[in-house]
């Protein structure tokens, strides 16, 4: 078992008292990042010479292309931190583990990283049943988790003091959906979820946002996580006639479903949550594009004004690992650089302590174009959620 942190208490927030006066310190210290930022880089040439600062991650990596994009862009982020000498002259690396959806795997991955692999931190978990997983092996053992690539309640509320949120919630997510439903005066709406923790948070949030819009759903479908079949939930929906379908769904299901509804020339319009946010999912839409409209809790990964996004696609390139652009890899080099810049705020030999209080400290974080606010035990991060429809090519466009 890692010790680090071994002297905390499941429940008790991650600053002990003597780091109160270590958050104050780093507040002053996000100000000047920037310039900090130039400090914190060791000469090349002896990058690695120092042990590595090792982050784990377990995902879906064999299956779905969303938890691979998502890992894929914060590679690319650590890649460039490496080539330019690391933070103190100390590589980030990764651990990378597959678990299949199997929450059993999620646990043995998760304790093999804490206990053999000495993972620091743990890093951008994918599947809100997977993070329910890792959240009491993680608790126990007082790892902090970064940047679950999960919106769902479940694992914000209650808060636990380990975990640091980049995206925004679900719930978000849902409101804005439904808002825009109600803004063009569509009120005969289906609602899709997976039979799972995400999908039930999920639908909870949707139900939320509709009866506040003074709506309810025509028609409720599930459908098994196991084997993602939809054709009851096609048969039952598109007997209601309904003008749209809220969904939370796997990138899979929602896929199946809107072409099988599709097929059967249902005109209704499909809006989802970001989870299904990779270029695969775009382009598997094929000429089955119109209508399908999707929630995004990043800003565009295309657009040149924005400065993460250039720094992205510059990450991307000097790779040369040929990762597309898209939605999901853009957020995990989000996240990535979340990570690196609270290490380098820690201090060339950063705690779990330190680290966190560095996270904590940031109050109005601009990661270049996305701004993350953690305020003392309020992990939330990123409130960010903008609508982007899928041209024909594919394309997510706002």
């Amino acid at each position: 078992m890692n010790t680090t942190h071994a002297g905390a208490r499941a429940g008790q927030s991650p600053l002990l008292a003597r780091a109160m006066s270590t958050s104050r310190m780093l507040c002053a210290a996000v100000a000047a990042l920037s310039a900090m930022s130039m400090l914190c880089m060791a000469d090349p040439a002896t990058a690695g010479s120092k042990p590595p600062i090792v982050l784990g991650t377990s995902g879906e990596f064999s299956g779905q292309a969303v938890a691979k994009e998502n890992i894929d862009g914060a590679m690319a982020y650590f890649a460039s931190v490496n080539k330019r000498g690391g933070v103190f002259g100390r590589n980030v690396e990764l651990k990378v583990y597959d678990d299949g959806r199997d929450v059993r795997r999620t646990v043995t991955n998760t304790e093999r990283l804490i206990a053999e692999d000495r993972a620091f931190a743990l890093f951008g978990y994918r599947s809100t049943p997977s993070v329910e997983a890792a959240l009491p092996i993680l608790t126990r053992n007082q790892v902090p988790l970064i940047a679950p690539f999960s919106g769902a309640e479940s694992i914000r509320s209650p808060a636990n003091p380990l975990v640091f949120h980049l995206r925004a919630s679900y719930r978000q997510e849902a409101a804005k959906l439904v808002h825009q439903l109600s803004t063009v005066g569509v009120r005969r709406v289906a609602l899709l979820y997976q039979d799972d923790a995400f999908g039930k948070d999920a639908a909870a949030g949707f139900e939320e946002a509709l009866k506040d819009a003074g709506l309810a759903p025509l028609v409720t479908a599930t459908y098994d996580r196991k084997d993602l079949n939809v054709e009851s939930a096609v048969r039952s929906i598109g007997q209601a006639s309904s003008e749209a379908v809220l969904m939370a769904c796997s990138p899979r299901a929602c896929l199946d479903f809107i072409k099988a509804m599709r097929a059967e020339k249902h005109r209704c319009q499909f809006l989802t949550l970001s989870n299904v946010n990779s270029d695969e999912f775009a382009k598997g839409l094929g000429n089955d594009t119109r209508g399908v409209v999707v929630a995004q809790v990043m800003p565009s990964p295309w657009s040149h004004v924005i400065p993460l996004a250039r720094e992205y696609r510059q990450a991307l390139k000097d790779s040369g690992s040929g990762v597309p652009v898209s939605y999901a890899s853009f957020e995990g080099f989000a996240a990535a650089k979340l990570v690196v810049t609270a290490l380098r705020l820690a201090g060339p030999d950063p705690t779990r302590e330190r680290f966190m209080a560095a996270l904590e400290s940031m109050r109005e974080l601009d990661l270049g174009g996305l701004t993350v606010r953690f305020f003392g035990t309020d992990h939330r991060g990123s409130n960010f959620v903008e609508l982007t429809f899928i041209s024909q090519g594919g394309k997510y466009i706002r």
